[in-house]
């Protein structure tokens, strides 16, 4: 294979019903078949780019390459890539975000057509917001940006960008063509889930329009584990049934060569109910956990309008403009049957509600200049959002009779005031070539402003008797990065980068609020919180042959103010930790000294004689506290892919195996202050088909895990805690199947 509340939400079924109406029979004017369509990156510079063309390291996978690989969910996406890592096995609350070169959670910008994905939220044992809010089966592209960018994208944007595009009606047409749908099925036994997806796109005139619908349904994920039963010694996976339904809806109108509108819709809701087993058996002061049920929900809908401007006007060759809005919304319902220690029985109710929603817009112009020898590529522009963000929790315990019981801290509760938050950024870059086209210099500089309005209702109040008032904060930040690319040959070229990121306190770390008054601790604001910042540097040499290519790069990033949540306040570290005035510990988000991480990454591709083909790729990276000189837990060990494919003539059919090979994470690399079980080294064959049935099927098939190596990943053991590691083992030999007909 070659190398607050929201308003009410509209549901991918009833969406499907209103919009195919509308625009079942519409390609967008002047695409291209996708054959002669270039692998291209946009999230690097904000302009199309080969990914050899600029100076830092980018991954970029097509849709194609999604499907082949048999992509179910966003892991899947990163499954042949070092490097980057998404976790979250073995919990019902599935999988976190994308973590880069050791860094992860909010510090990793996630954009959907530009639009941010919610964030990360999590509080105690029954609230855990993530950012698995997208399916597969609707993107066009993954770019992965590598190290700090905030230069670009601002805030968030500390140790990489993720970037997410759907696919477009022109994506799904040929030249010539005005209509094309297809069917898509499959089955994957990891999870036991099946998925089929309808796409539909067509032309009328100078409107365009395309519709992918996706129904997945399935079970939880198997692992390596043995033991079942009930209890923290279960290994085998809790029983889920999970139902995920996705929308993709866009029209676009073309009233001239140069002026293009598009409007754009999701909706994407995740439904998972979980027997939670391996809870059985709890102990939580004196009560004895009999059961324990979850009902978990992810909600996500976005509209945006999209303008563009291809021509010549005095400020620029290029116009994009774009406003937009999303709503999520992430529930999280637990019940148990529960034994106190006098035998008497009783029902508890826990409901976790995190929601986001995001209003914003962004203009970005490009405009080409030629001074003397010199050719540039200027692009500026500003981006504008307004981010509001609530999460409350809430329940009830009740006696044998439906009585309700007093609780141990006051409910319902909000863990962070309502807060509202403004952000405003202008931006500017500068792609300049000289010597003959031979360097390019590409500096670039951002200044972000930001506005939070934190409002303490009466929910927030009763919930945090005694807390402070919480504060309105304010921050701005100024940074730069500059690259430059020397060809050496048209086929050899090396580059160097510095870069600069940046992520502001975020709201619920300046106003956390939480007080238990039976276990005698308190959580309590710091307004004075230091946005986090970090400065990279990366040097990297390429070669880029007909049937070859390879590359290296050395990166070393820094981070400085980082923030710990849930930290012992300083003020009190001489009482430790007790505030005097109620005897309470108290914990709040400080800033730490630094940590660095530095790395290696090399990859590359080789095109054999009678369709052979073969790749590789490999990552390493450590990292320490600077202060303390402890190892980061978040750093993923060592890891290596290689594989070896075979395309028949045509494209008729083709195979791949791939070997995955994962160093092991020694005690000596764990942070004594933050243990996790350490993890052996592991090796992974997996086996890739496809088969091509005339010009209108395509079969793709999937073997994982062909020894059935039992194997545990680093990023999973931050969720072990008091559990069996084998819990959170990856699945066994497995396998899975996709068709896709177009009709």
């Amino acid at each position: 294979m070659n190398v607050a509340t929201s308003p009410n939400r509209v549901s991918p079924r009833a969406a499907v019903a209103i919009l195919t109406a509308g625009f079942l029979a519409t390609p967008i004017i002047g695409e291209e078949e996708a054959d002669d369509v270039e692998t291209i990156t946009v999230v690097a510079t904000r302009t199309e780019r080969s990914p050899d063309e600029v100076a830092a390291t980018v991954s970029v996978k097509t849709a194609d390459e999604i499907e082949s690989e048999l992509a179910g969910d966003i892991a899947d996406l990163v499954r042949f890539e070092p490097g980057v890592s998404v976790s979250g096995t073995g919990s019902r609350f599935g999988l976190t975000g994308f973590t880069i070169r050791g860094i992860g959670g909010n510090r990793v910008l996630t954009l959907i057509d530009g639009v941010r994905l919610p964030d990360e939220f999590s509080f105690g044992p029954f609230l855990s917001a993530r950012r698995d809010f997208v399916d597969v089966d609707s993107l066009e592209r993954l770019e992965i940006a590598r190290g700090p960018i905030s230069s670009l994208y601002g805030s968030d944007a500390l140790g990489g960008v993720v970037a997410l595009t759907t696919k477009e009606p022109g994506d799904q047409l040929g030249k010539g063509r005005s209509f094309a749908a297809t069917l898509k099925g499959g089955h994957a036994g990891a999870d036991s889930s099946s998925v089929g997806t309808v796409t539909a796109a067509g032309e009328a005139g100078s409107v365009a329009g395309m519709l992918i619908y996706t129904r997945r349904m399935g079970s939880e994920t198997d692992n390596g584990g043995s033991v079942g039963g009930t209890g923290t010694e279960r290994e085998r996976p809790d029983p889920q049934d999970i139902d995920l339904a996705n929308l993709t809806a866009k029209v676009r109108y073309s009233p001239s060569d140069t002026h293009a509108f598009t409007f754009g819709l999701d909706s994407y809701t995740n439904e998972i109910a979980t027997r939670v087993l391996s809870d059985y058996g709890l102990s939580v002061f004196g009560t004895t956990v009999d059961s324990r049920d979850a009902d978990d929900a992810r909600d996500r809908d976005r509209w945006s309008l999209n303008y563009r401007f291809y021509g010549r006007i005095p400020l620029a060759d290029r116009v994009e403009a774009a406003i937009y809005r999303q709503l999520s919304d992430t529930s999280q319902t637990t019940t148990e049957q529960r034994t106190t220690r006098t035998r008497a029985g009783q029902s508890r109710l826990r409901e976790g509600k995190y929601e986001q929603q995001i209003t914003g817009g962004w203009v970005q112009l490009n405009r080409r200049i030629t001074l003397g020898e010199t050719n540039h590529v200027v692009t500026y522009g500003l981006d504008y959002s307004v981010t509001e963000s609530a999460s409350v929790r809430d329940g009830g315990t009740f006696d044998s009779t439906g009585a309700p019981l007093r609780e141990f801290s006051p409910l319902p509760t909000r863990d962070f005031p309502l807060t509202e938050v403004t952000q405003f950024a202008v931006f500017v870059q500068d792609e300049m070539t000289l010597l003959g086209d031979r360097l390019t210099l590409s500096p670039g500089v951002r200044f972000d402003r930001f506005d939070a309005d934190a409002v303490a209702d009466d929910i927030y109040l009763a919930g945090n008797p005694g807390s402070p008032t919480p504060e309105d904060y304010e921050d701005s930040q100024a940074t730069a990065t500059i690259g430059a690319l020397y060809n050496f040959t048209a086929t050899i070229s090396a580059y160097a980068r510095f870069s600069q990121g940046f992520r502001a306190p975020p709201y619920d770390d300046v106003n956390v609020g939480f007080t238990n008054f039976l276990g005698g601790y308190k959580t309590i604001a710091n307004p004075n919180l230091e946005s986090e910042q970090s400065h990279g540097l990366e040097v990297g040499a390429r070669v880029v042959l007909t049937a070859m290519n390879a590359r290296a790069a050395y990166f070393r990033n820094t981070y400085d103010n980082f923030i710990e949540s849930f930290a012992v306040a300083p003020q009190f570290v001489g009482s430790r930790g007790i505030d005097p005035a109620d005897g309470m510990l108290t914990f709040q988000s400080i800033n730490r000294p630094s940590v660095e991480i530095d790395g290696l990454e090399v990859g590359g591709g080789l095109d054999l004689p009678r369709g052979l083909s073969a790749r590789f790729a490999m990552a390493y990276a450590r990292g320490e506290d600077r202060d303390s000189g402890a190892p980061l837990n978040s750093v993923d060990p060592l890891s290596a892919v290689l594989g070896f494919g075979y395309d028949a003539p045509d494209d008729l059919w083709g195979a791949e195996v791939v070997w995955t090979l994962v160093s092991g994470k020694n005690e000596a690399d764990i942070d004594e202050s933050a243990p996790r079980p350490a993890t052996p080294g592991y090796g992974l064959v997996d086996f890739l088909a496809y088969l091509n049935i005339g010009q209108r099927v395509r079969l793709n098939a999937g073997l994982f895990n062909v020894t059935d190596k039992t194997y545990l990943r680093w990023g999973d053991t931050a969720g072990i805690g008091n559990d069996a590691p084998a819990r959170f083992t990856q699945p066994g030999f497995n396998a899975g199947v996709t068709f896709r007909v177009e009709l």
